[in-house]
């Protein structure tokens, strides 16, 4: 099994656990990116837009009127010629991401007619088929544009893919047999879409009257629609496991809920409607026979599948490679780390991330549970804070909590503030190895004390309250592992107390690494 087959199975089976031990959190929308640029930083990929190698693509703009495209997925971000015009690749990556930090950079494209590049290899195809194939290994954004465009989503397996549909004319789009963790299509145009397959999640939004977006032969475990005017038409399918919901901007009572239809393949009372009113029907003959004619129109357009090239041999460097596989995802690797301390029958399904801290999300068998496991939050070394924000019965009388926490780094993987020591305690011989050189050399130190549960050192030293002062100053900024409690100044004395904002060294597969920060 490939390991994007691996990740895509993982996502759809709710199941994904990078380590044997770890408790997958639950697969929503945002951690669905979070894989997809995680899978998309994992390793560099060819970068010659001359040749049609789009490195490591994240968006995709495609301008093609009256064309018929083929997508597929592979190993390279990588576009072949086919019939019709000639087509070129502009890079849209903006300055900050082509220069700054990302190694190796994400990259954004524009693919439309243009001038003739002979560097990009066509593909043999009949006189009516594809005006290009478009391999993606790693792209999650992609934007659509053209008069009589039709778009074949050919068995694509992606962690999350993102569509938008601007204004055009006759677009005809058709998703076969793809494995996403989300897809999600925002359409503004006359367009009509289908597909089959399986997804985790299915998000569905228009705003133009004329769409229909048929997707009741799709299995999805969340299905959202959108409606944002009248007269667009939906369809999905609603099983035993799946979760199906329906927002517009308006209440629409009485006659003019008739004007937001959504016809669908399961139990029609399934439909969760959060806002607003709507007319939810059975699926009818007519709308699959229409369907099947979407399907059959564009399969026919792009014709057989083609045989692709091999991607490129050459090995990745270290540096760009997933370290042991999959790429752990910054909320994962949370979850992962904190597994241990879960009391008996506790889970962790979601985790928050913000600047230095986040939430724990999950359920307990009591109150008592919750209470106990953020008392060991604190006393881990993973964190530098935890408070319990919540804590409240559902209708099964399971207990479902909220923790916060605040991390010892900017973020999980970054650098720890802590000092790193060898050990599983700090020694009073560490905590002076590491003060004194801050202290000197205008200060003469007179005593340095760590307390035997390790969470306060005190100084005492002799220096004009001058240099006593800068000295403090020097400590504040050069070790973020003491916190300023309090301090005294006398004549040509001075003392002061810090807080240890770790009471135990960190360690380099922890929340926070020892190491100079990344994944």
């Amino acid at each position: 099994m490939t390991p994007l087959r691996s990740l895509l199975a993982g996502a759809l089976l709710c199941a994904t656990a990078v380590h044997a031990s770890a408790a997958p959190l639950d697969v929503t929308p945002d951690t669905l990116i979070e894989r997809a640029n995680l899978l998309r930083d994992a390793r560099e990929r060819p970068w010659d837009p001359a040749t049609g190698r789009l490195g490591n693509l994240r968006h995709v703009h495609i301008i093609a009127n009256g064309c018929t495209v083929r997508v597929v997925s592979g190993a390279e971000n990588r576009l072949f010629l086919g019939r019709g015009p000639a087509f070129s690749v502009t890079e849209d990556t903006p300055m900050a991401d082509r220069n700054g930090k990302n190694r190796p950079p994400p990259r954004d494209v524009t693919i439309a007619p243009g001038p003739a590049v002979s560097a990009i290899p066509r593909l043999p195809t009949d006189a009516d088929g594809p005006c290009f194939t478009l391999q993606l290994a790693t792209a999650h954004d992609m934007l659509l544009r053209g008069d009589r465009l039709t778009v074949l989503f050919d068995r694509v397996e992606l962690p999350a893919l993102r569509m938008y549909v601007n204004p055009s004319h006759s677009v005809k789009l058709w998703f076969h047999d793809v494995r996403m963790g989300m897809l999600s299509l925002a359409v503004n145009a006359a367009a009509s879409a289908g597909g089959t397959g399986q997804v985790e999640w299915l998000q569905l939004e228009s705003t133009q009257r004329t769409s229909a977006l048929l997707f009741h032969d799709m299995d999805a475990r969340h299905a959202r629609v959108s409606a944002l005017t009248t007269g667009a038409r939906f369809s999905v399918r609603i099983g035993k496991d799946s979760d199906a919901g329906y927002y517009q901007p308006a209440r629409a009572p009485g006659p003019i809920a008739l004007e937001y239809p959504i016809w669908i393949d399961g139990p029609v009372e399934a439909l969760k409607v959060p806002a607003g009113r709507v007319n939810p029907m059975p699926l009818t003959s007519a709308l699959r026979d229409e369907t099947r004619a979407l399907r059959q129109a564009v399969m026919d357009s792009a014709g057989p599948a083609p045989v692709l090239p091999s991607p490129d041999t050459a090995a990745p460097p270290p540096s760009m490679r997933a370290v042991g596989g999959e790429p752990v995802s910054a909320r994962q690797r949370v979850a992962d780390v904190l597994q241990p301390l879960l009391r008996p029958g506790m889970t962790v399904g979601k985790v928050d991330l913000w600047n230095g801290g986040g939430a724990l999300e999950g359920r307990a068998p009591d109150e008592v549970a919750v209470r106990e496991f953020a008392r060991d939050l604190k006393q881990s070394g993973e964190v530098r804070s935890a408070q319990v924000a919540r804590i409240q019965r559902n209708e099964s009388g399971v207990a479902e909590y909220r923790v916060m926490v605040n991390f010892l780094c900017a973020a999980p993987g970054e650098r720890s503030v802590c000092l790193p020591a060898a050990g599983s305690s700090y020694t009073q011989q560490q905590i002076e190895a590491a003060l004194r050189p801050v202290l000197a050399p205008e200060v003469q130190v007179a005593q340095i004390e760590l307390t035997s549960d390790a969470t306060r050192v005190l100084v005492k030293g002799r220096a004009s309250e001058a240099d006593a002062r800068a000295a403090l100053e020097r400590v504040r900024t050069q070790l973020p592992w003491l916190e300023g409690s309090s301090s005294s100044m006398g004549k040509d004395e001075f003392s002061a107390r810090f807080r240890m904002a770790c009471t135990v060294p960190p360690r380099s597969q922890g929340i926070c690494t020892t190491e100079g920060g990344g994944r």
